[in-house]
């Protein structure tokens, strides 16, 4: 404490420069914890249904830091916070649970205390409860990119043959509380897309429509990428926003259907069930392709839609009345890698049967 007297001017500048050394401590306090977002917006929910905002934070300096209080300052909020000291550059999770019992908008500041200094770090929770006569978006998409909810993050187009034009839509809902200006980040040259409407309010759904322009495929049978939906301006790309698409373009064959030797493309089932995974890490199994026609079979393409599963044959040409065993293995090594189901692409040159799939099914 210091005592200033009036016209004393070497103590009021050593006040001054001892207030401002003050300061400077308390914001180096605070530097000690760093939040990757301080504001956390959890999303809309139904009255009743609890929510959750996750903090992420990291510390910033040399000796462990510990949290030893959150301060809700409300007893509609249960903060969870890591009871150990996070280590130099090492991370936690504030959890902080809302119990939505209150309709609407809901926007409450969190005080956060460590053992970097008694002046606590704020963070900030947002939520919007509805009313229970209002559906769940969630069961009508249940997939999720942040507050943005789709109903499919896996899109397929089918059949397509050279010229051809295919379109599909992916359905999204803004359930965050901030206006939302969707955006598709690494799209292929053949694939188009048109946002309606551009700007999505809070709580409402609109739509993406993909075009297919199969003109620019760059090749026969399957052709996989992947697209990422922004969620803000200046988002990266990640498995956390990705959007798998699938494209099978088709062999042209109707010059073939005047020739007199046609080749007849046969299999023993478009279902393969490997079984019970467990701790195995590969399964595999067989089905028979066969050509009962009178010209000779090409298999052109063979092709798994996912990048766990692996197909073996001895031959792809079979005289007529020849027979040949495809082997499928699965590996549970990859299965996280790909959105797509288990499936295997065949593309031959049989003008009446230009495609088959195989479905690939087993238990994890």
């Amino acid at each position: 404490m210091f005592l200033i007297t009036q016209g004393n001017n070497m103590m009021k500048k050593y006040v001054i420069t001892c207030v401002a050394c003050l300061t400077g401590m308390l914001n180096v306090q605070a530097q000690k914890i760093a939040f990757e977002k301080s504001t956390v917006d959890a999303g809309a929910t139904l009255w009743k249904r609890p929510v959750t905002a996750t903090f992420r934070f990291t510390n910033k300096e040399k000796t462990p830091l510990r949290v030893t209080d959150v301060d809700a300052g409300c007893g509609c909020l249960k903060p969870e916070w890591p009871q150990k000291a996070v280590q130099k550059g090492g991370w936690g999770e504030i959890r902080v649970t809302y119990d939505a019992m209150l309709l609407g908008h809901f926007d409450r500041y969190i005080d956060v205390y460590t053992n970097a200094g008694s002046k606590p770090v704020r963070i900030r929770m947002q939520a919007m409860v509805n009313s229970s006569e209002t559906q769940d978006p969630r069961e009508l998409f249940p997939y999720s990119i942040d507050n943005i909810l789709l109903n499919t993050n896996n899109v397929e187009f089918s059949d397509v043959h050279t010229g051809d034009s295919a379109t599909a839509e992916i359905e999204i809902f803004n359930n965050g509380t901030d206006v939302y200006t969707p955006a598709l980040m690494h799209l292929p040259p053949y694939i188009t897309a048109a946002y309606k409407p551009e700007m999505l309010a809070r709580g409402k759904r609109g739509k993406i429509e993909l075009t297919l322009h199969s003109d620019k495929l760059p090749d026969l049978g399957l052709n996989q990428t992947s697209i990422y939906l922004a969620r803000y301006i200046g988002d990266k790309v990640g498995t956390n926003n990705e959007i798998a698409i699938s494209a099978v373009l088709l062999p042209d064959l109707q010059y073939a259907e005047g020739f007199s030797k046609k080749p007849a493309f046969n299999i023993s089932s478009t279902e393969l069930n490997l079984g019970r995974l467990g701790t195995k890490k590969k399964l595999s199994g067989t089905v028979e392709l066969s050509n009962t026609g009178s010209g000779v079979l090409k298999l052109n393409k063979i092709q798994a839609f996912n990048q766990a599963i692996t197909v073996a044959l001895k031959k792809t040409e079979l005289q007529p009345g020849e027979k040949v065993k495809m082997k499928v293995s699965v590996d549970a090594r990859f299965l996280n890698l790909s959105k797509a189901q288990p499936r295997v692409l065949i593309i031959t040159n049989d003008p009446k049967k230009t495609k088959e799939v195989v479905n690939i099914k087993f238990e994890k």
